[in-house]
């Protein structure tokens, strides 16, 4: 009997890579918003209408959560062994080919994915704290003592 419930490591491997392909992204153009595009107030004599959103406010609040965000993958990042660092880095920091990605490591196509998936694990371990990519095997037994502990 094991303390913590076995990782499906395919599932977790998945929610890691699109979290990387698809939220990681767009973390990093808000991180990078502009603050020329926050406008200053407009001053004249006629009376107008505001509405209750205030855009500069709110760009300034997602560009903040964005920097926190980057700033706590970073960490996680950084308690990876430095060869996955290394790929998850080259991929999806640095979006490096797989080609260029041979050349600086000369692991090839399929090493390289699988020391990825690795550093998907890792990294799904690092960042728990702040988003829980995990996701667990719960088998019959397990199910079966979860269903006892909520009878008594």
């Amino acid at each position: 009997m094991s303390l913590l419930p076995e990782l499906d490591e395919v599932k977790t491997i998945e929610k890691v890579k699109c979290f990387f392909e698809k939220e990681f992204p767009t973390l990093q153009n808000m991180a990078h918003t502009a603050f020329v595009d926050i406008k200053s107030p407009v001053i004249s004599g006629m009376p107008v209408s505001h509405s209750t959103d205030n855009g500069a406010e709110t760009k300034v609040t997602l560009h903040a959560y964005a920097k926190d965000i980057l700033g706590k993958v970073i960490k996680a990042c950084g308690g990876l062994d430095s060869k996955h660092r290394q790929i998850l880095e080259m991929k999806y920091f640095k979006k490096l080919t797989w080609y260029e990605i041979g050349e600086l490591t000369g692991y090839g196509r399929s090493r390289g994915s699988e020391i990825l998936n690795e550093a998907f694990l890792q990294f799904a371990w690092a960042f728990a704290d702040i988003d829980d990519f995990r996701v667990f095997k719960f088998g019959q037994r397990d199910d079966t003592r979860r269903t006892q502990a909520r009878l008594y």
